[in-house]
């Protein structure tokens, strides 16, 4: 096996953060006026503009859209972001708020929701940490590409624990019934195995166990491994320990960040496409994992949902 991160499904290394140079610069022109997606075109900036999907592909909504709600009043999404995805559930929901922790990119969603005029969207500068609603608020609650990231606001306790603290504050704001939806990367991926590193940590750090993985990630990085993911069965187990019910777990394809299809987990002949392996040992090895129905346990990424 190559030691180096492995080419990701959508021919990436790795999604990485918005530099907030680009960021600063976009809110700038946006400030004298000028659409966002009209300043996304023209600036020529290089990771957001070369990206612009993390901006527009309002597509990102429909997996969360499709999920049957205690209703259709309100979704909260968490670490909303650019705002696609609360743009994407604004036809469906009567509200939708948008949690954002970054000032920055709060601000640049209450530019575009005015600049689209979408006056149901709310957008709310605050902690993903500690929710600032009533219990029993939303219909939906949406945690994409998220969860892995609070433990690093949450520094008191252990990844798991800080995941759990959220996952149980996610329930709190639901109404009876009320459904969550997950995107988040799959810690065994068969890009894992080979080497990727999903949110820069050293190469393998994902899939070694997890007191190894720190240690490996404090001598090479200077830091502790935090950012924590699961497989297809601790996803399982962290969302019951949550007290969530009713629990499915898909495999998305090619990645939840480029979505084009959504598969059960079992699917594994239709999946195979998505695997594309250039050495033949390798794809044999596919191959044979397809035919026993396992090779979604291997998928970059999950749809999970559940109910309260």
């Amino acid at each position: 096996m190559n030691a180096q991160p492995c080419e990701q499904p959508d021919g990436r290394n790795r999604q990485g953060t918005a530099p907030d140079e680009e960021l600063r610069l976009l809110l700038a022109e946006i400030g004298t006026g000028r659409h966002w997606r009209t300043a996304l075109e023209t600036l020529g900036l290089p990771t957001l503009s070369a990206k612009r999907h993390w901006m527009t592909d309002t597509g990102k909504a429909l997996f969360y859209a499709s999920l049957t709600a205690a209703g259709s009043h309100r979704a909260l999404d968490v670490g909303a972001g650019s705002g696609v995805i609360a743009e994407g559930l604004s036809a469906q929901f009567e509200r939708v708020v948008a949690l954002e922790h970054d000032a920055g990119w709060s601000e640049f969603m209450r530019v575009r929701f005015a600049q689209d005029r979408l006056p149901n969207i709310e957008v709310v500068h605050g902690s993903a940490t500690a929710l600032p609603f009533d219990a029993d608020t939303f219909d939906l609650v949406v945690v994409n590409g998220v969860l892995e990231w609070i433990p690093d606001a949450r520094t008191r306790d252990t990844p798991r624990e800080a995941q759990l603290r959220f996952l149980e504050d996610a329930r709190r704001v639901l109404r009876a019934a009320g459904a969550i939806g997950i995107a988040i990367e799959n810690r065994i991926s068969l890009w894992n195995l080979r080497g990727a590193s999903p949110h820069a940590e050293p190469a393998y750090a994902a899939i070694l166990p997890r007191s190894i993985a720190n240690w490996y990630t404090r001598r090479v990085q200077g830091r502790d491994y935090r950012n924590w993911i699961y497989t297809y069965w601790g996803y399982r187990r962290l969302l019951r320990s949550a007290g969530f019910r009713d629990i499915v777990i898909q495999q998305v394809q090619p990645t939840y960040h480029t979505p084009q299809e959504v598969l059960r987990i079992d699917r594994a002949r239709e999946a195979r496409r998505y695997f594309r392996l250039r050495r033949p040992a390798s794809a044999a090895l596919v191959d044979l994992l397809a035919s026993i129905g396992a090779l979604g346990y291997l998928a970059h990424s999950f749809y999970i949902q559940a109910r309260k």
